[in-house]
């Protein structure tokens, strides 16, 4: 796959906040023609820059998000601990890190009261020795 320039990156931009838009759109945005911007989609697919198109719940369904900093217990690793977040369907993202925090975890909930439980569950797994609990209090910005 070859560096992606600026129309790329436009495109990929544009898509993360609706991926919903046509092709034609698309080619407005960025002013080349259609079958251009088509082409090149195919190739950032192709070349597995694009993974999928997805849905994003609206405001309705908002549900309560935060991030769990982990940090694991003495001779434990990621290859223990990811495996049993993976169980918990309110993670939504797992990323391992450096410093003092091993892994960032980011977890969707519907109440407080949930939220409080999954802590405890995820704080009672074994390799986790410490969880930090950070709501997300509203999104800026989200391009995932």
């Amino acid at each position: 796959m070859k560096t992606l320039d600026d129309v790329d990156r436009k495109l990929i931009a544009l898509l993360q906040d609706n991926a919903r838009l046509s092709t034609v759109a698309l080619a407005k945005a960025v002013t080349l023609s259609r079958s251009t911007v088509q082409e090149r989609l195919q190739r950032l697919e192709a070349g597995g820059v694009i993974a999928q198109y997805t849905v994003r719940l609206g405001s309705g369904g908002d549900p309560l998000r935060a991030w769990l900093l982990l940090r694991y217990g003495e001779g434990f690793s990621c290859d223990d601990v990811v495996p049993l977040l993976v169980e918990l369907t309110q993670v939504r993202l797992v990323h391992s890190v450096a410093g003092e925090t091993d892994l960032m975890v980011l977890v969707e909930t519907r109440t407080p009261g949930e939220l409080a439980d999954l802590r405890e569950k995820v704080a009672a797994m074994k390799g986790v020795d410490d969880v930090t609990t950070i709501p997300v209090l509203r999104t800026a910005l989200d391009r995932l």
